[in-house]
């Protein structure tokens, strides 16, 4: 179902929803290419098929759950997807490079989708290549998945017990060692590229970071003594990492 529903609104929603202040200025090749995929875009709004001319009969669509589409399914879903569903997308961040007669782009979008009474946000990056044929670019390969942004609510808790999981932590001997400090309060990692992120409490000692889908649960030995944590991916795998100082 997830996979549907991005296929169809990535593909279906209006490009008018480019704002000015978002598309970046671009040579007159690169503006082809975003003036084709605008052009694709305002004919898949119309829901006549019509989109299909912008795109190649083998065209390689991969999505969110890393499946492969072929243009069939694509024109199939197209003629059966309510269009009250698909509520907005805010294009941004274009990038384009050109060469010779293939482009790729990538950008940005965010896709709001309504299932009952809830309001279904995601923010999905996306990358097309296209090939030039007789004087227009057409779309050959086009894949999309969605960026690590959490919507989870962190709790209203005690910061008192926050000092005990300050220290080192290392993952692998040739890792960068996370360093976990408290300020202000708030307890905070480094262990994204040296950036400090706030650590938000999801459970008694579960934590997360807002651009990070998996969580982080503090262990203690049999004194209380933290001792590491464990990393819980979003598929249900587990790394665990020990404190070291």
């Amino acid at each position: 179902m997830r996979s549907i529903a991005c296929l169809l609104v990535a593909l279906c929603l209006s490009a008018g929803m480019i704002s000015a202040q978002d598309q970046p200025k671009f040579t007159l090749a690169q503006q082809e290419v975003v003036d084709a995929r605008k052009a694709r875009m305002a004919a898949s709004a119309r829901r006549d098929g019509s989109w299909a001319r912008y795109v190649a009969d083998d065209c390689i669509f991969s999505d969110d759950d890393g499946n492969l589409t072929t243009k069939a399914k694509m024109i199939d879903h197209d003629k059966t997807w309510p269009p009250e569903y698909d509520h907005s997308a805010n294009f941004r961040d274009y990038l384009v490079h050109v060469y010779g007669d293939t482009a790729v782009m990538n950008l940005r979008f965010t896709l709001h989708e309504q299932f009952t009474d809830s309001d279904i946000i995601t923010e999905m990056r996306e990358t097309e290549t296209y090939v030039k044929q007789n004087g227009s670019w057409l779309l050959v390969a086009r894949q999309w998945g969605p960026l690590p942004v959490n919507f989870r609510k962190p709790l209203a808790v005690d910061t008192s017990g926050y000092k005990d999981y300050v220290g080192q932590y290392e993952w692998r001997p040739l890792d960068e060692v996370e360093t976990v400090t408290v300020k202000d309060g708030k307890l905070w990692t480094d262990f994204v590229e040296g950036v400090d992120e706030e650590y938000f409490q999801l459970g008694p000692e579960t934590f997360f970071v807002k651009d990070d889908l998996g969580s982080v649960t503090f262990v203690r030995d049999a004194q209380g003594h933290v001792t590491g944590y464990t990393y819980h991916r979003d598929d249900g795998q587990e790394i665990h990492a020990r404190k070291i100082k």
